[in-house]
């Protein structure tokens, strides 16, 4: 993370809705059997990959909301402590396996709307203030706008490629 440590609310929110708008423009152009059917190599289709993004996205509303990260993305402790995100991926993954692909992109729109709202309220001084001010890390005094940064717009950057391969076979 670079400049995005030094994003005004007005920035990350308009950042996090242009990469939104992207993302869910690309989604938009495939057919649910794109979605449900095919798989990369480790089994996740490209309905999994929509999932593991709103439930990072949960945890950030959870986070800014002070509550329990980990209980919010369905986390138990050994994953959670671990910091292994194949574990933590693995679990989300199975935990919603069986939603339909109207579940997923409903529940999708629905934590997304809860984090542009909760963002929408934070100062700019909020998005400055260190992690530890809404989770109980002592000593993580990254500025939480980085995780916000990393959890919404760069995330769906980052799994758009893994998911055009999955789709073109």
């Amino acid at each position: 993370m670079s400049d995005e440590q030094n994003l005004t609310t007005a920035e990350l929110l308009t950042a996090m809705e242009s990469g939104w708008d992207e993302f869910q423009a690309y989604l938009a152009t495939l057919t649910p059997a794109q979605m449900t059917g095919p798989t990369d190599v480790a089994g996740w289709s490209v309905k999994d990959h929509v999932m593991h993004l709103a439930i990072w996205e949960k945890g950030i509303v959870a986070l800014l909301k002070r509550e329990d990260r980990q209980q919010a993305m369905g986390l138990d402790d050994d994953a959670w402590n671990g910091h292994d995100y194949d574990v933590m991926n693995a679990i989300i993954r199975d935990q919603h396996a069986g939603l339909s692909l109207d579940e997923v992109k409903q529940t999708f729109a629905d934590i997304h709307g809860q984090l542009v709202a909760r963002i929408g309220a934070l100062t700019d001084a909020d998005l400055q203030r260190p992690y530890s001010d809404y989770a109980d890390d002592p000593g993580n005094d990254q500025p939480v706008v980085g995780y916000i940064v990393g959890n919404t717009f760069e995330h769906y950057a980052e799994h758009r490629p893994w998911i055009e391969t999955i789709v073109a076979g």
